[in-house]
C-alpha cells in the first residue's frame, strides 16, 4: 500500500569523517557510563559494609544474616523410631519424649531484618472453641449489658485484643460450627456450635483469616459446615479448609498481603464420627482429609496460580501431648518437600515445639521451612494441665535480596485461659504473672505460672517471649 507523503524535511547525509567522529564519541560515552556504574557499585558496597558492621552507629541492633548461621541438615528421611510410610496411618505410633534430634533445627531468624522491599507481620493463634461454661458466661454478659445480642464474648478476649490487633494479618483455627442448626441449641463439648455473635468479638480482635479444617468442622453435619462458611464470609473473614462445592475445592486460596501473594492449604486428620451421617459427596470435596490429600498437587496449583509463599495449616497428631508424634513428623516432611514455606499446626490442645528446618524439596531446591506443630488452646475452658494455655505466635515474612522469602523475627505471647467468678478470660500470662490481679486465687496463679514456665522451657531460648 502506498504510504502518504511526509511533511518532514529530507535527512542530511553525513560525510565519512563525520560518521567516524560520531562513532568515537559514542565509544567514549559508553566507557564513561561503565566507569560511572563501577563507582556507584563500589559506593553501595561501602555503605552496606558500614551499615552491617557490628557496633555501627547507623544500626540500632545487629542485622542477622538472611540465612541461618548454623548449617542444618535436611529434614531426615527416617523418623526417630522407624521410617514412616509415604502416607502414614491414622493411628500414631508411640509419642516421643522430646522433639527427635534427627530433625535438625536451623538457627532461627531474630531481630529486625533490613533488606527487601516487602514484608508482612503475622500473629497466629490456636484453637478457638466455646464450651458450655463460656456460652453461659457470654449469655450472662449480654443480659447484664442489655445489648440484645443474646451472647456477648468480648470480655473473654478483651485482655488480648491489643496483642491480636498488633499484626498486619491475624490467623486462627476456628474449631466450632457457627450459627444455630435447625432446632438444636448452641453447645460445647463434644459437638461444638457457637452463636454468630462470637464472630463479632473475633472481628473486634482483628482476626483476618480462619482455617476451618479440623475434627469439629462437621459437628452440625454438612449443612452446619456450609452455614459456618456463610457466616464467616458474611463477617468478611477469609478462610480455607471447608468447601461447599467442588468448584470451591478446586479454587486455589491466594491472598495478597503487603504486596506478597500467600497461598493457603489446610487439612484435618479426621472429623470425629459424624462423617457416617453425611452424604458421600462431602468427602469428595467438602472435607480436606490429610490422609487422602493430594498435597503435592495442591501446593503445585498454588504455585501455578502465582503464590509466592505457601502456608499449610494441618490439624493433626494426637490430643493432649506436648511433642509431635511420628505422623506429624512424616507429614511435616511431606508438606515441606512439596513446597510449603510455613506450617502452622493444631489439634493437640497443648503447645508443641517450634522449628526452622532446612529441607531439599522435590524440585531440588533448598529452603528453610518454619514449623510449629501445635499452637495450643487459645479460647477454651479445658481443665487438664497445659490445655488452658496457648500462644499468640508472632513472626514476619521478609523478602530477601535474591527474591525469596524467609520467616524472621520469631516470638510469641504466652496466653492463659483464666476461669474465675463464673467467667473465662484469655490473658497474656507474662503480664498477669508480673501484675497479679487482686481477684486471682493462689491456685489459678500457680497453675498459670506452671504452664507458662513449662511452655517457655518447651519452646526454648531461641524465640522471643513477648509481654503482649
Amino acid at each position: 500500500m502506498q504510504q502518504p507523503p511526509s511533511n518532514r524535511p529530507p535527512r542530511r547525509r553525513l560525510t565519512k569523517k563525520q560518521i567516524e567522529a560520531l562513532r568515537r564519541r559514542r565509544r567514549r560515552e559508553k566507557i564513561m557510563n561503565i566507569s560511572l556504574l563501577a563507582v556507584i557499585a563500589v559506593l553501595i558496597i561501602g555503605v552496606t559494609i558500614l551499615i552491617l558492621k557490628p557496633g555501627s552507629s547507623n544500626s540500632a541492633s545487629p542485622v542477622p544474616t538472611p540465612v541461618p548461621t548454623a548449617a542444618p541438615t535436611e529434614i531426615p528421611t527416617a523418623a526417630p523410631t522407624e521410617a514412616p510410610t509415604e502416607i502414614p496411618t491414622e493411628a500414631p505410633t508411640e509419642t516421643p519424649t522430646e522433639v527427635p534430634a534427627a530433625i535438625a533445627t536451623a538457627a532461627p531468624q531474630t531481630g529486625t531484618v533490613a533488606y527487601g522491599n516487602r514484608s508482612v507481620h503475622f500473629r497466629v493463634t490456636g484453637d478457638i472453641m466455646v464450651t458450655d461454661d463460656q456460652l453461659a458466661f457470654a449469655k450472662t454478659v449480654s443480659n447484664a449489658l442489655g445489648d440484645g445480642k443474646g451472647y456477648t464474648f468480648t470480655p473473654q478476649l478483651a485482655p488480648v485484643m491489643e496483642s491480636l490487633q498488633a499484626a498486619d494479618y491475624t490467623i486462627g483455627n476456628l474449631e466450632t460450627s457457627i450459627g444455630k442448626y435447625k432446632t438444636r441449641d448452641y453447645s460445647g463439648y463434644p459437638m461444638f456450635n457457637a452463636p454468630e455473635t462470637l464472630l463479632d468479638t473475633l472481628k473486634e480482635c482483628g482476626y483476618d483469616f480462619f482455617t476451618l479444617a479440623n475434627n469439629h468442622m462437621l459437628d452440625r453435619w454438612f449443612d452446619g459446615m456450609k452455614n459456618t462458611v456463610g457466616w464467616v464470609e458474611q463477617y468478611g473473614f477469609a478462610h480455607v479448609g471447608a468447601y461447599r462445592t467442588q468448584e470451591e475445592r478446586n479454587t486455589p486460596v491466594i491472598i495478597e498481603i503487603g504486596g506478597i501473594k500467600f497461598g493457603f492449604v489446610a487439612y484435618t486428620h479426621s472429623t470425629n464420627t459424624v462423617e457416617n451421617s453425611c452424604d458421600k459427596a462431602v468427602f469428595e470435596y467438602g472435607v480436606p482429609y490429610l490422609y487422602k490429600a493430594d498435597i503435592e498437587g495442591d501446593i503445585q496449583r498454588l504455585r501455578d496460580a502465582g503464590a509466592e509463599v505457601v502456608v499449610a495449616l494441618p490439624h493433626w497428631g494426637d490430643e493432649y501431648i506436648r511433642q509431635p508424634d511420628d505422623n506429624q513428623l512424616s507429614y511435616a516432611r511431606r508438606l515441606a518437600q512439596a513446597g510449603a514455606d510455613i506450617i502452622l499446626g493444631s489439634h493437640s490442645h497443648m503447645v508443641q515445639p517450634i522449628q526452622v528446618v532446612n529441607v531439599t524439596r522435590n524440585d531440588g531446591t533448598n529452603k528453610n521451612v518454619f514449623i510449629i506443630y501445635s499452637l495450643g488452646n487459645f479460647l477454651t475452658s479445658h481443665d487438664l494441665e497445659y490445655t488452658d494455655a496457648g500462644i499468640i505466635l508472632d513472626f514476619t515474612v521478609q523478602e530477601q535480596p535474591n527474591g525469596t522469602f524467609e520467616v524472621v523475627d520469631i516470638g510469641y505471647v504466652p496466653t492463659y485461659c483464666w476461669t474465675h467468678d463464673g467467667g473465662v478470660e484469655v490473658v497474656p500470662a507474662k503480664v498477669y504473672l508480673e501484675n497479679r490481679p487482686s481477684n486471682m486465687s493462689d491456685a489459678s496463679y500457680q497453675r498459670m505460672k506452671s504452664t507458662y514456665e513449662g511452655n517457655v522451657q518447651l519452646l526454648g531460648s531461641d524465640f522471643k517471649v513477648l509481654d503482649k
